[in-house]
């Protein structure tokens, strides 16, 4: 009977220690890369499927426009940045600007909509008011043509009794936007 048990205690003790000899399986790291642009909208992470930025030179105006379009799932944020007195170069000038009297800085955001034709088309969904966005250039790199920055903004729409008199306010709040270096194409003219 000690015989049996020893040797079934034998067997337990080669298939444990067995069970923990060094595995020769190689461990695997996962590296999540961030989005090229994203942005948090009324508390949401969105991230955009279709995207498209440029870079345009004029020589009339000698100014510079930043434009960046992204959208996905019915949403649509654009903004195009104007810099003044700018020259000829592929490149951004790094800085924070503001929705402002200026309008150097117009941004949007828009839902898509069906038309009477029954075409889906982006509207604009009220407006960005004075000091409401901001644009922050963080880096260019004008080798590889890419921009890294921040952006956020609050749009608002009112709405309307029957009688003309504003009943409520409606937001959309967007927060936390960026975009890492976002590839994009320069131009002049």
């Amino acid at each position: 009977m000690k015989k049996i048990s020893l040797s079934v205690f034998a067997i337990f003790m080669a298939l444990f220690f067995h069970g923990c000899k060094k595995s020769n399986v190689a461990a695997t790291t996962t590296t999540t890369t961030s989005p090229v642009l994203q942005a948090i909208i009324n508390g949401a992470t969105w991230t955009p499927d279709t995207l498209s930025a440029n870079i345009t030179y004029s020589a009339a105006t000698k100014a510079k426009v930043f434009s960046l379009t992204g959208a996905k799932s019915q949403k649509q944020i654009t903004f195009s940045l104007t810099l003044p007195n700018a020259t000829n170069t592929n490149d951004f000038t790094a800085g924070t600007y503001k929705t402002d009297a200026t309008n150097n800085l117009v941004m949007v955001y828009s839902t898509q909509q069906l038309t009477t034709s029954g075409a889906l088309v982006f509207v604009p969904f009220g407006t960005v008011d004075i000091a409401g966005g901001a644009v922050t250039i963080t880096s260019v790199d004008a080798v590889n043509k890419t921009i890294t920055g921040t952006f956020g903004l609050t749009t608002k729409v009112a709405n309307y009794d029957s009688n003309g008199n504003v009943i409520s306010v409606s937001a959309v709040v967007v927060t936390s936007g960026q975009f890492n270096n976002l590839p994009y194409t320069f131009a002049s003219n």
